[in-house]
């Protein structure tokens, strides 16, 4: 493994403390019951038109954060080349906790996709974010050629978007 690939598991790790992964603060108990299980969002052919010969994927966090009023939900898929595939769902109580989350339509080509959507694409990592009601979704592509994968992550968020 390269210094890349430890660089992003160490900012997966500071995400996990962030999402309060590693927390025992009562605060975070979910406010927002629901029946998401990050890593049954996609089935396997779905993850493998961006993420090829993925493993099944790792449940990061499934629900509650930092965040009071927002549920966090995260599954990451890598394969044999450390390629990383990251899907992220959050869950706001309310429009308060909401405004914390929503997407930044600005930092990236805005995609029409549930309520508004973005992709975000540098040298080898693709992002988009969109938002339905009161949920975000985040999906992460983190390989090369990623940029090339824009209209498959699309079309995995529109599914994911119906389904949540």
């Amino acid at each position: 493994m390269n210094s890349k690939h430890y660089i992003l598991f160490f900012a997966a790790f500071l995400l996990l403390i962030t999402l309060g992964f590693l927390s025992d603060n009562d605060d975070n108990i979910s406010e927002n019951p629901t029946d998401i299980v990050p890593c049954e969002l996609f089935t396997s052919e779905q993850v493998s038109t961006v993420l090829p010969g993925h493993d099944e994927g790792f449940t990061a966090k499934s629900g509650g954060s930092l965040m009071k009023g927002v549920d966090s939900y995260q599954c990451s898929y890598t394969n044999d080349n450390t390629d990383l595939f990251t899907v992220i769902v959050h869950v706001a109580a309310n429009e308060e906790r909401f405004s914390w989350i929503k997407p930044d339509l600005t930092l990236g080509t805005k995609i029409k996709l549930g309520d508004g959507g973005c992709l975000i694409s540098e040298s080898d990592e693709l992002k988009l974010e969109a938002s339905k009601g009161l949920k975000v979704i985040e999906l992460d592509l983190i390989a090369p050629g990623a940029k090339e994968k824009s209209d498959a992550l699309i079309k995995l968020a529109s599914v994911l978007l119906e389904k949540i």
